[in-house]
């Protein structure tokens, strides 16, 4: 009897402890993943295949939704953050151009642009006769890489643009490889439809399909499909994405101008995501003007003041330095455009107040009978914002701007005889008193300068976040005064010195008849300086703006007006992307990471939390523990 109760605990010990192991085993480590941890996608998108179709037979395929097109998105991503300095390179300048992938015989898998001369398509085709290096993508690292040339023929090839008619479908046709090839937008017109609106659908550089999902892609860096966005769900994604589907939407309301939009609301949520509210004014019984282009710019705005560095903030229009217009890194945003785009208006505005047909500009020749005149520099800086601070939120109130002007010595290119007044003062003194006041009136009021007031609020609102984020260590990682400006570079063919070209040309043209000429100007736009501000205090913030958090708040929801209905807001706040798992896109090879996430490593997904899954382990020994010293007492009381 002894033997017998000595035995089947043993047996029963081993198999307790044999089912506890594997209980661990399979919480721990043993059950196959679905994908690894780290997988960013928006929570409308929690799997890869969810919203992919199927390649239609015009080659028609969802954007990030096949193999090929994954693995353009993640090259995109390497050719953005891991951009040389100061590189000239289109393959990494024209990060939101258009891209081509292949894959050749071979098992390589080569990358084409668009730029210059030369379409993405035809970059490829040049590659897989060997007539040019290979600019290979490595899926296993996410790399791209120039490589000696080698010829090697397509085997299967994706274009984020339809193959155009004159020159790159007929190049695939004659390569024999043009039914290898599917594309995600459109770029061909169809029966009944235009060039144009068939382009702006997909490339226009605010609003096109294919723009706003780079621009999703390079700013949250998320893996899974980035489809064409409707005015809907545009209404789903960033806090910009959503003032734009407000105003763009079916219950779009009339009698609203939102090309006059300025950033007038912002919080720093941190990690949580940031919320922004726009105003614009109303127009009682007039059509709503739509305010896309100007939500985007603010928001681009608001980016380019945190990564540019503030010394460079500035622009030039004097002839005599036609070297010095504008700062190289400003020069590429569209933020510098504004700026010197500005600085000529405000020499023309100068023009126009002097125009002897007006009250002003008679009253100023009559007094300047008799003066020598004067060389003015005049330029624009900003004054005081007028702000409201609570917490984390911040409620820009005013953000006027002011002209500045001195007399100033200079010369013009091409007229030797030039010179400026020796005795400047008296003239500058009528200047001060007459004219001075229209400019001013003109920066903060005038339609000219409507894009340089929103900019310039946009200022405000980058500055606070600036201090913020250097004070709790986020300013590395947020990119500021790094100076890299390759997802705000502009779109046009634009150049600083087409502004500089046409200032010199109307700098001597005569506008009006007048005794003694016309006296020229030089001068520019300095923000370079630290943003002033001043404070509203609690008792001033309620007197004279008491319903203006309720009306901010409800804006982040609908389109809402002010009591007076001079004014309404718009706005909306961030989505935050969530973990889940990814399938991989059909097609991906074994061992590569086709969605982009994960990497090696860490723990499977099973659904459960990793502190759950960790005392869920640390139970399940304790158990163990408890069962072998229940049969070991078992066993000595037996015996």
């Amino acid at each position: 009897m002894g033997n017998i109760i000595k035995e089947r605990p043993r047996t029963g010990a081993l198999t307790r402890l044999a089912t506890v192991l594997v209980l661990i085993w399979s919480v721990i480590g043993g059950v196959p993943a679905a994908a690894q941890a780290g997988s960013r996608v928006v929570a409308d998108w929690p799997i890869i295949d969810a919203r992919c179709p199927p390649v239609t037979p015009e080659g028609l395929v969802g954007y990030g939704c096949t193999k090929l097109s994954t693995y353009l998105q993640r090259a995109r991503l390497d050719l953005r953050y891991h951009r040389p300095p100061k590189t000239k390179d289109l393959l990494y300048t024209n990060v939101r151009g258009n891209y081509a992938i292949a894959q050749l015989q071979d098992g390589k898998y080569i990358i084409g642009y668009s730029g210059g001369t030369q379409h993405a398509e035809e970059r490829l085709l040049d590659q897989m006769r060997g007539r040019a290096p290979r600019i290979e993508f490595d899926p296993q690292t996410g790399k791209v890489s120039y490589q000696p040339a080698k010829a090697s023929p397509i085997k299967e090839g994706y274009s984020e643009i339809e193959p155009c008619k004159k020159t790159c479908n007929p190049a695939l046709e004659t390569a024999k490889v043009r039914d290898k090839f599917t594309y995600s937008y459109r770029w061909n017109p169809g029966p009944g439809e235009t060039t144009q609106e068939v382009h702006d659908k997909t490339n226009h550089p605010k609003t096109g399909e294919k723009q706003v999902a780079v621009k999703a892609l390079l700013k949250e860096r998320a893996p899974g499909p980035i489809l064409p966005k409707s005015p809907e769900e545009l209404a789903k994604g960033s806090a910009v994405s959503k003032a734009v589907g407000k105003q763009l939407g079916p219950v779009r309301p009339g009698g609203i101008d939102f090309s006059s939009v300025q950033l007038r609301y912002v919080t720093d949520g941190g990690s949580g995501g940031n919320t922004y509210s726009f105003e614009t004014v109303t127009t009682p019984g007039q059509e709503s003007k739509d305010g896309t282009d100007q939500i985007y710019d603010a928001d681009e705005a608001l980016n380019t003041w945190m990564v540019v560095e503030p010394s460079r903030f500035w622009v030039n229009l004097n002839p005599s330095q036609p070297d010095k217009v504008i700062d190289e890194y400003l020069g590429q945003t569209a933020v510098g455009r504004i700026l010197l785009d500005a600085d000529l208006e405000l020499k023309r505005a100068w023009t126009r107040s002097q125009d002897p047909k007006t009250v002003v500009g008679l009253e100023y020749w009559n007094r300047m009978t008799g003066l020598d005149g004067a060389c003015i520099r005049q330029w624009i800086v900003p004054k005081a914002a007028t702000i409201r601070e609570e917490g984390n939120r911040l409620y820009i109130l005013d953000a006027p701007l002011e002209v500045k002007a001195e007399a100033f010595d200079f010369t013009i290119p091409g007229d030797p005889d030039f010179t400026c007044p020796a005795n400047p003062e008296p003239s500058m003194a009528v200047y001060r008193d007459l004219l001075l006041p229209e400019l001013n009136k003109a920066v903060n009021d005038a339609p000219e300068f409507k894009d340089l007031r929103r900019a310039y609020i946009s200022r405000v609102a980058a500055e606070w976040y600036r201090d913020r984020m250097t004070a709790d260590g986020r300013a590395e990682e947020a990119g500021i005064d790094t100076n890299d400006v390759t997802t705000l570079e502009r779109e046009d063919d634009w150049k600083p010195t087409d502004v500089f070209n046409q200032y010199l040309k109307e700098l001597s043209a005569t506008k009006y008849e007048l005794p003694n000429g016309v006296t020229v100007t030089t001068g520019g736009v300095d923000f370079t300086q630290p943003v002033k501000t001043t404070k509203v205090s609690d008792t001033t913030f309620k007197e004279q703006h008491a319903a203006l958090p309720t009306t901010v708040d409800k804006s982040l929801t609908e389109v809402t007006k002010t009591s007076d209905e001079k004014q309404a807001y718009l706005g909306g706040s961030d989505d935050i992307p969530v973990f889940v798992a990814l399938k991989q896109p059909s097609g991906t090879e074994g061992g590569e990471d086709g969605g982009g996430g994960g990497g090696g490593g860490g723990l499977p997904i099973t659904g459960a939390p990793i502190f759950a899954i960790a005392a869920a382990g640390v139970l399940l020994i304790l158990i163990g523990m408890a069962v072998l010293w229940r049969t070991r007492r078992v066993r000595w009381m037996a015996n």
